[in-house]
């Protein structure tokens, strides 16, 4: 797990105007929850959070440090809010961690390789998509990967499959679908309720038609008899 500094402020002003405000000056309102309180509310910038952050959200440490105070505050982001419409992050909760202590987390599962499966027409089924994990924060790994190249149509993996980094530890239950490769669904194509009614009624036309052409034709056969 790769370790971030981060500066922060702490937050004296609460409610929903003041969080208005600080998100639009630049700022994300949060909570800082362990270490024996009941949580330090804090504003954090967003640029620097989300270049912090990258991509993994989670899976970052981050040494806190609140402005005035040289200390700084080990801590991962424990939970989120972002705005539906614009995914922009809304409000931000730290959980404080000790290097010394086992903590649990969810990490991504990255699944690797085109499975022959695939290769051969099967469709590959993703299912279990994150782990949950327990281990210290100093190997918290970033995403678990999984590689799929030899499933075969009908073969699938499980979480008692996947190979935990080294100090980690699965929590998963051990029969949880992670991957699969699917034998390719027959596509039966519908035939509208109209064009079945149309092609009865012209079935029905033919039949008699050729029916009276057949009774035409006996009709001539005794005229000459």
């Amino acid at each position: 797990m790769k370790k971030v500094s981060v500066k922060v402020k702490e937050r004296d002003n609460f409610g929903s105007p003041e969080s208005r405000r600080l998100r639009n000056q630049g700022w994300i309102p949060g909570v800082l929850y362990g270490g024996g309180s009941e949580g330090t509310p804090l504003s954090v910038e967003a640029k620097a959070l989300k270049h912090a952050l990258g991509r993994e959200r989670g899976n970052v440490l981050l040494e806190l440090t609140f402005e005035g105070q040289d200390k700084a505050h080990s801590a991962i982001l424990k939970e989120h809010q972002n705005d539906p419409r614009s995914g922009s992050l809304l409000h931000v909760d730290f959980l404080e961690v000790r290097m010394d202590q086992p903590i649990e987390s969810t990490v991504q599962i990255e699944l690797t390789g085109t499975a022959q499966g695939v290769r051969d027409g099967g469709i590959l089924d993703h299912g279990l998509r994150e782990l949950h994990i327990r281990c210290l924060p100093t190997v918290m790994p970033s995403q678990v990967e999984v590689d799929v190249a030899a499933l075969n149509i009908g073969d699938s993996v499980r979480v008692s499959d996947v190979t935990a980094p080294e100090g980690v530890e699965i929590l998963d239950d051990p029969d949880a679908h992670v991957a699969g490769v699917m034998a390719p669904k027959l596509v039966v194509e519908e035939v509208p309720a109209e064009e079945l009614e149309e092609g009865a009624e012209a079935a029905a036309e033919g039949e008699a038609a050729a029916a009276g052409e057949e009774k035409a034709a006996e009709g001539e056969g005794g005229g000459e008899g």
